[in-house]
């Protein structure tokens, strides 16, 4: 007779993934509004050398940087007045971060605030917290606002990309060429939403809980760590391949995503959504780009109409940052540039 070997052992208890979601400058400030209003599962902190943008944001933390250098008034465009107020106040804006999994940050490159006081309040958290991984979302200003923003988002990309393990890069004249008949209300209203879709979905994505198909936290890690620089993009369509041929329509750089090394695709589904449905939308990425490490969670949402996906593509090339910066070239895990 059959006796079961079977003993109890100890209970196994679940390692919450602890994700903070840093915004700095206006554009960071705005996302993390969104955020909150959404209520999405992660630490929100809000940081600027702004005090009347702080005073309008919604965040669990709210930190101002730069007081004596700053008055509480920005730094107007000045990269060397961002960094000396991260030099003062980086203390403050640590002990918030905390040590988490995952770190996230939002900016705008061009000002003085993303482009000179994020990539010194980073390389401090990189010395402190080597494991934690570190993403940035970074938009490039319009060319029509002159050189000396555009030098700004240059020294800024430069030194976010050597104290991050991925960075997502839109710029603001594929945004006016694409939807430049859009109100300026609505233009950079889309761009806050997508990138607030992107960390939502992500989010989403690394929960078990809730999710039929999670991304497991370490081989997301191993995808995305030393990718450097990376592509998003947002669709929405009744079948999964339709939205995600859109989100790659959509994107904000010129990246060509054939030049991708990785690939991850967040689907807010709608329940009716079938596995060969879903399956044909990974095949178009490994077939047709060639891409060859591909990550996917699914979440089915009940009330949604069609199905909604974020394509984060990393490892890519762009004409655009070339110009900036130069190729961005992967060398045992650490970021270069060729000039």
């Amino acid at each position: 007779m059959y006796r079961s070997m079977y003993r109890p052992g100890p209970k196994v208890e679940s390692k919450l993934l602890s994700i903070v979601v840093l915004g700095i400058g206006g554009g960071g400030c705005n996302t993390v509004t969104t955020l909150f209003q959404r209520n999405v599962n992660a630490k929100l902190i809000a940081v600027d050398t702004d005090v009347n943008t702080l005073t309008v944001t919604k965040a669990h933390h709210i930190v101002q940087i730069g007081e004596s250098i700053c008055n509480g008034r920005g730094t107007g465009g000045d990269i060397a007045k961002g960094r000396k107020a991260a030099e003062e106040d980086y203390d403050k804006v640590l002990e918030v971060i905390g040590k988490p999994d995952l770190l996230l940050a939002v900016c705008g490159l061009g000002g003085g605030t993303g482009s000179g006081a994020l990539p010194v309040i980073l390389a401090k958290f990189k010395d402190e917290n080597p494991n934690t991984t570190i993403g940035i979302v970074g938009n490039l200003p319009f060319s029509f606002e002159g050189v000396e923003r555009l030098k700004n988002s240059q020294i800024g990309l430069k030194d976010l990309l050597e104290v991050s393990d991925f960075i997502i890069v839109n710029s603001n004249d594929i945004l006016f060429e694409k939807y430049g008949n859009l109100s300026i209300k609505d233009s950079f209203k889309l761009v806050d939403v997508m990138v607030a879709n992107m960390i939502e979905s992500l989010v989403d994505a690394l929960n078990p809980q809730g999710s039929l198909k999670h991304v497991d936290f370490a081989d997301f890690v191993s995808a995305t760590r030393g990718t450097g620089l990376c592509v998003m993009g947002f669709g929405k369509h009744r079948l999964v391949r339709k939205a995600l041929e859109k989100a790659i329509e959509n994107k904000l750089l010129d990246a060509d995503i054939s030049t991708a090394k990785t690939a991850l695709v967040l689907i807010r589904s709608t329940p009716g959504t079938t596995l060969k449905d879903a399956g044909e939308a990974l095949k178009l990425l490994s077939e047709r780009f060639g891409i060859q490490r591909i990550l996917w969670g699914l979440r089915i949402i009940p009330e949604l109409k069609e199905n909604t996906i974020t394509l984060i593509a990393g490892g890519i090339k762009s004409k655009i940052i070339h110009e900036l910066v130069g190729e961005v070239e992967l060398v045992k895990g650490w970021l270069t540039y060729e000039f």
